[in-house]
């Protein structure tokens, strides 16, 4: 509508620089203004039909066609508004993506970390048990060899000392020597026995 406008004025300033125009040409040829206004009123009322014949035929299609433009660019502006609230959408919807995987990740991280620690702590345990274990029998098996070892050195020393006593007694013959050398012997390998 402005355009319309400012064409209007437009055709105003080329008719009223026609009317100067002739009104300057007539003063140079004849250096008086003529008071015939004949000229002057064919020249408005050319410039009247003129205006009309715009007014009917070019300002209407002109209208219309700067307002389809003006609609179309307003149209390319929505479009272009709702694309940059698509992508600020996408963005946010990408932002917030990230941010989930970030949380994911850490709980992968947190998860991977936990398991990390309870196969340290089982494998501690399970090699603290193992040794507790080796120690345990090590510890019996160091008692059964000290026992079978006492058992071992009793079972020598009764022997050595019934050779010792038989070569003593074959030595002394005496018969009542004898029986009382038994007897003892008898008594002290019951009590290296019970020990």
């Amino acid at each position: 509508m402005k355009t319309i406008l400012r064409f209007i004025r437009g055709a105003g300033f080329v008719a009223g620089f026609a009317a100067l125009t002739t009104a300057v040409r007539a003063a140079e040829e004849g250096g008086i203004v003529p008071q015939d206004y004949s000229l002057q009123i064919w020249t408005l009322v050319t410039f009247v039909v003129l205006l009309a014949l715009l007014a009917k035929f070019a300002f209407k299609p002109i209208a219309e066609a700067l307002d389809r433009r003006g609609q179309l660019i307003k149209a390319q502006i929505d479009d272009g508004q709702k694309l940059r609230a698509e992508a600020k959408k996408l963005m946010e919807d990408y932002q917030k993506q990230i941010a989930e995987a970030r949380t994911e990740a850490g709980k992968i991280i947190e998860e991977s970390r936990q398991l990390g620690e309870k196969v340290r702590k089982d494998v501690v345990d399970k090699a603290t048990t193992e040794a507790s274990a080796i120690v345990s029998r090590s510890q019996e098996e160091i008692i059964r060899q000290k026992e079978k070892g006492i058992q071992e050195m009793k079972d020598t020393i009764a022997s050595l000392s019934v050779q010792i006593a038989g070569r003593i007694i074959e030595r002394e013959v005496n018969p009542a020597t004898h029986q009382q050398l038994v007897d003892n012997l008898i008594a002290d390998l019951g009590k290296v026995r019970k020990q």
